[in-house]
Order: C-alpha cells, then sequence, then structure tokens
C-alpha cells in the first residue's frame, strides 16, 4: 500500500485523543519540570504568537543517536499556545502514551482556562471579523505522524544553540560528542541561505523529507549537511497562492506570510508572485 493511504488510515483509524483530559488546566501544564522552549525556525500560523513547553517523565531522556529524528521517553508532554492580538486562543496538546501512541488535542480558551475541542476541529469566529482554524485530529497527524520525528519543533536543528545546555543538564542522550561544544546546524554559504533554508525546514520540511510524500522536492535539513538543491520557482508558486488545491503549507495557514515570501525571493533571486 502506498505510504500516503497507509497514513490516511492511520490517521483515520487512531483514537481522538481519548487519554486526554477535558481541561487544559488537567494536563501538567503549571507542574514543576515543565520548561519552554523556542525553535529558531517559525512556522507560520498567519500572524499567531506561540509559546511552547516541553515536559519529560522522571529521569527520561530523549534520544539523539538519530540527530535528525530524535525520540521521545513514554509520558512526554508537549503544549503549544497560539495568541492573536495579544490574546489566547489555543494550545495544542501532544503526549506519548506509554504504548508508543502519540496522542493529540487542542484546547480552546473560554476565560482562565481552556476546554478541549471536539476531535473533528473547529472554527472560531474572533473580534474584528477574523476566523482562526481548531485543527482536527487528523490534521494534527497529517504533519506530525508522517514526519521523521512527530516531535517538530523540539529537535536539534530547531534547537541549535539550546544544544549544548540541554546535553550538560542530562536531557539528552546519544548525541553525538561534538554537539556539546558545538551546536548541531546545517551547511549555509550565506545568512540569508540559511534563513531562507531554515524556513522551508521548519514550513515544509515535515513532509518534503527522503522517505516523505512522494514529491520530486526536499526540503529537510540534515545536521551536518548542506541543503538539497530545489526548485525555487516551484516553491515560490506553492508558498505564494492560498488557492486550496495549491497552496503550500496545506493546512493551518489562511493567509501569505509576506516577509517569509520575500526572504524566499531573495534568497532564490526571483520576483514574489503576485
Amino acid at each position: 500500500m502506498p505510504r500516503l493511504a497507509l497514513l490516511l488510515l492511520f490517521c483515520l483509524a487512531a483514537p481522538a485523543g481519548a487519554a486526554l483530559p477535558e481541561r487544559l488546566s488537567q494536563t501538567g501544564l503549571a507542574e514543576a519540570g515543565v520548561r519552554a522552549f523556542e525553535p529558531r525556525f517559525a512556522l507560520w500560523s498567519d500572524g499567531a504568537a506561540k509559546r511552547r513547553w516541553i515536559a519529560l517523565p522522571p529521569g527520561g531522556q530523549v534520544d539523539a543517536s538519530q540527530p535528525n529524528a530524535l525520540r521521545f521517553p513514554a509520558g512526554t508532554r508537549l503544549w503549544k499556545e497560539f495568541s492573536v492580538d495579544g490574546r489566547p486562543v489555543e494550545t495544542r496538546v501532544i503526549t506519548l502514551a506509554a504504548d508508543g501512541r502519540w496522542e493529540f488535542a487542542s484546547y480552546v480558551w473560554q476565560g482562565d482556562d481552556a476546554i478541549r475541542a471536539p476531535a473533528r476541529g473547529q472554527v472560531l469566529a474572533l473580534p474584528g471579523g477574523k476566523r482562526y482554524d481548531v485543527p482536527s485530529v487528523g490534521d494534527c497527524m497529517a504533519c506530525h505522524a508522517g514526519a521523521r520525528s512527530p516531535v517538530l519543533g523540539f529537535a536539534a536543528l530547531q534547537l541549535g544553540p539550546a544544544v549544548p545546555a540541554l546535553l550538560r543538564e542530562g536531557l539528552l542522550k546519544g548525541a553525538p560528542a561534538t554537539w556539546a561544544a558545538q551546536a548541531p546546524d546545517f551547511i549555509a554559504t550565506t545568512p540569508v541561505e540559511h534563513a531562507a533554508r531554515g524556513y522551508l525546514h521548519a514550513n515544509c520540511g515535515h513532509c518534503h523529507f527522503d522517505g516523505g510524500v512522494p514529491v520530486p522536492l526536499r526540503l529537510a535539513l540534515d545536521v551536518g549537511a548542506a541543503p538539497a538543491p530545489v526548485d525555487g520557482a516551484a516553491v515560490m508558486r506553492r508558498a505564494g497562492t492560498r488557492n486550496p488545491y495549491q497552496q503550500m503549507p496545506p493546512l493551518g495557514t489562511r493567509e501569505i506570510d509576506a516577509k517569509g515570501l520575500a526572504l524566499l525571493a531573495h534568497h532564490f533571486n526571483l520576483e514574489k508572485p503576485e
């Protein structure tokens, strides 16, 4: 069976976050041992501000023996909060169960707590006529389940300069010895290339990697390696439209990222699409 068909079947068959509680306050976000982190390359979410946290089980370590696909201990929990116009709107939670299955849920803020959204997702009406899409569990898995690691933001290249400190604290195991003194990175010839390729890695690389979607477009980065050649015009076309049949990324965004598109145009020496 083709990989995409297997992924779709997995998404449809997976439980809808049944083990996760109804309220965000019950997920442990306020407990000791929860630590904030910030990926250095941002995923565009229509301008929403985001905060992220991770909690490992007592004594748990993240396995970095595969630098491009970190592995997490059972009991790992991660949170990502989305805010619009300074107000929290949604917090997404993913947890790794004892049986090795990742569970996904979204919580919609109501007052001083957030309530778990329906597994099918929902659309929120925000002040000023804005619409905000809360993803379904299937939407979450469409990006996370098919990636090299289901955790996208807490990754070697995304953490970058924070990695040596995580090693000293004993939160990573199996990492290359060089990481203790030199943060993991990829090869880029200019700061613009570094920023543009990092942008594509964060926004597209979870699908477009060796073994990912069957499209001849490799946008994921590897630790210590140079980016693969890419058709810049094709990337710009897909990033520069919100036609639902053509846009990239296909989920999680209604608006074109003007700054991101300008960065890509600069890197590829192309005009921004009209």
